[in-house]
């Protein structure tokens, strides 16, 4: 079974992205992003790490960065669906390394749905949107709790933030492997089966992501953004940069610096 590995939900630099989806059904897939599902109307069946879940009219669920999850609609739905980056809750997101909460869905009232649908939804404002979103958690605190994954479920997650944790360094396969607990063959195996995809590939998403951030929200030179992303030197990190972004480093920075006049 192939999981679809999204970069474009990386969620760096605050990112947030809404969908508003009719009977959604949508293939497994797996990103660095929350993703927040409000169902408004109808039926629709969640899995997360492999366990199904139902979801009805009130429900929110909340899938943590890294976990594998599809959606199913047998009949009929309408969801809300928030895709955010996790440094909107960064004090949590550190709480999830590993983790997944134990009942990833709870119910509210349609009057908090209502309430909360302008800050989450139709807002332009970082501080309006971040005390929905810890409204939210607050409302899972209550009703849910985070346990540590358990058996494999979490290995492609576990795979994901130690590249996440570790991309600055000279990461090798045979390191990443052996933080796992499985051999290098395994690993490989993993990440081309399942994510579609090769070590070095993974990890020079994850420098270049990391790039494009230092990029717009730094000053630093090209050379030093290229040796803080984990390249070993500017000629790399300039060829994996126009692979994956179709630009030169200098074309991306002076793209937004003119988006930002």
């Amino acid at each position: 079974m192939m999981i679809e590995f999204q970069h474009d939900h990386y969620g760096e630099d605050l990112a947030v992205f809404q969908f508003h989806p009719e009977s959604l059904t949508y293939p497994e897939h797996v990103h660095r992003s929350f993703e927040l599902i409000i169902c408004k109307q109808g039926h629709s069946v969640l899995n997360i790490n492999q366990t199904s879940y139902s979801l009805t009219k009130g429900d929110v669920a909340l899938i943590l960065p890294f976990q594998t999850h599809f959606i199913e609609t047998p009949i009929q739905s309408r969801l809300d669906i928030l895709i955010f980056s996790p440094e909107y809750t960064e004090d949590f997101y550190s709480k999830t390394e590993y983790k997944a909460f134990d009942h990833p869905i709870i119910s509210l009232s349609d009057e908090q749905i209502e309430q909360l649908h302008e800050p989450l939804f139709n807002t332009d404002s970082y501080y309006y949107r971040k005390s929905a979103l810890y409204y939210i958690l607050y409302q899972f605190e209550q009703k849910t709790k985070l346990v540590h994954v358990k058996n494999n479920q979490g290995l492609l997650a576990q795979l994901l933030i130690y590249i996440e944790n570790n991309f600055h360094d000279n990461l090798r396969l045979d390191q990443l492997s052996e933080a796992l607990g499985y051999s290098s063959v395994y690993v490989s195996k993993l990440i081309s089966e399942h994510l579609n995809s090769t070590f070095p590939g993974l990890l020079n998403y994850s420098r270049v992501n990391h790039a494009c951030f230092l990029l717009k929200n730094s000053s630093y030179s090209i050379t030093e953004i290229s040796d803080k992303s984990g390249f070993q030197n500017a000629r790399t990190f300039n060829r994996n940069f126009r692979k994956l972004i179709g630009m030169t480093p200098k074309e991306y920075r002076q793209k937004h610096l003119n988006q930002s006049e």
